[in-house]
């Protein structure tokens, strides 16, 4: 039997009008959407598709939640037509979607905590910003970030490993500015991203403190489905384990590399990326284009896409 592998999407993968037809077609989606918004606070339609869609990328309060919310109502559809996770995981944001998909916190302390998430990284992160690097060695383009970091004391890190050609950095503009122009002069370059500020960097450090305080406030459960950190680069089942990992998840760097080849070496190689978008299933092919993937955010009809990953 296949053992399928959920890979829940961050907050990149927010568009205008994302979850709409998925609502449409399933009232489950519909339900969590209903629920999700009752414990934020707000009518969360507005920020997928209503009025306010346009704005919603820009705020990261408002994003974070959004997109969990729609990854755990494509999880919900398909646990209705038997299509559930041995493993799951998550880029980021995903990270704390998928805590909750394990049951390691409630859906409505779940929600919670990646409103918290987002205000307090939205909150903090307007010192900094990030940069897309391709096709520049990794430990070249650390080198430069610690070279940098210490020329202009302002800090420039690695923070996303995404893809063996697609590295993810954050830190100070200028920072940013002299690691791109490193990458054009040794044959690669940079790629600026739409982002609210420097995560996965020491910029969050006062933030990370202050979010780790609220997690305390947080009932944490031992995992009823597997749960793989990519923080830790294990699986976590005792709760407590898990909510001091999640302490240190913004300051810490996503190998997504090696969150992916470690589980293909356990055995694992169906992987479904989980909510609107196809970036983690893109990136899953870069990384090995042997294994199966595909992504919820690709069908409109779910079962098609359960049937694909239907045990034998």
């Amino acid at each position: 039997m296949e053992k399928l592998v959920f890979m829940f999407d961050g907050q990149g993968a927010f568009k205008p009008g994302v979850g709409r037809a998925l609502c449409e077609k399933y009232t489950q989606a519909k339900n969590v959407v209903t629920k999700s918004s009752d414990v934020l606070g707000y009518d969360l339609t507005t920020y997928l598709w209503g009025e306010k869609a346009n704005d919603t990328s820009g705020k990261t309060s408002i994003a974070q939640p959004a997109i969990s919310t729609l990854s755990l109502a494509y999880a919900d559809v398909l646990k209705d037509i038997a299509t559930t996770a041995d493993v799951s995981l998550g880029h980021s944001l995903g990270e704390v979607t998928a805590i909750v998909y394990c049951g390691i916190v409630s859906f409505e302390d779940g929600m919670r905590i990646i409103q918290k998430r987002g205000e307090l990284m939205e909150k903090s992160g307007k010192e900094g910003t990030m940069t897309a690097i391709i096709k520049i060695d990794l430990e070249k383009l650390e080198k430069e970030c610690e070279r940098v970091t210490q020329e202009i004391s302002e800090p420039v890190v690695v923070a996303n490993i995404n893809a063996p050609e697609q590295i993810v950095i954050s830190g100070s503009q200028e920072g940013i500015k002299r690691i791109a122009q490193f990458a054009v002069e040794n044959g690669g370059r940079g790629i600026p991203l739409r982002v609210g500020g420097a995560w996965h960097s020491p910029y969050l450090k006062n933030t990370s403190k202050e979010f780790a305080q609220f997690l305390d406030t947080i009932t944490f459960h031992n995992s009823t489905i597997k749960f793989y950190s990519v923080v830790e680069q294990k699986f976590l089942g005792d709760g407590n384990t898990v909510r001091e990992s999640l302490k240190q998840q913004m300051l810490s760097q996503v190998h997504w590399v090696m969150a992916i080849e470690n589980l293909k070496d356990m055995g694992y190689r169906a992987f479904l990326e989980i909510g609107p978008s196809k970036i983690l299933k893109d990136l899953a092919t870069k990384i090995d284009p042997n294994i199966k993937t595909e992504s919820t955010g690709l069908y409109t009809d779910l079962a098609e896409l359960a049937k694909i990953y239907r045990r034998s």
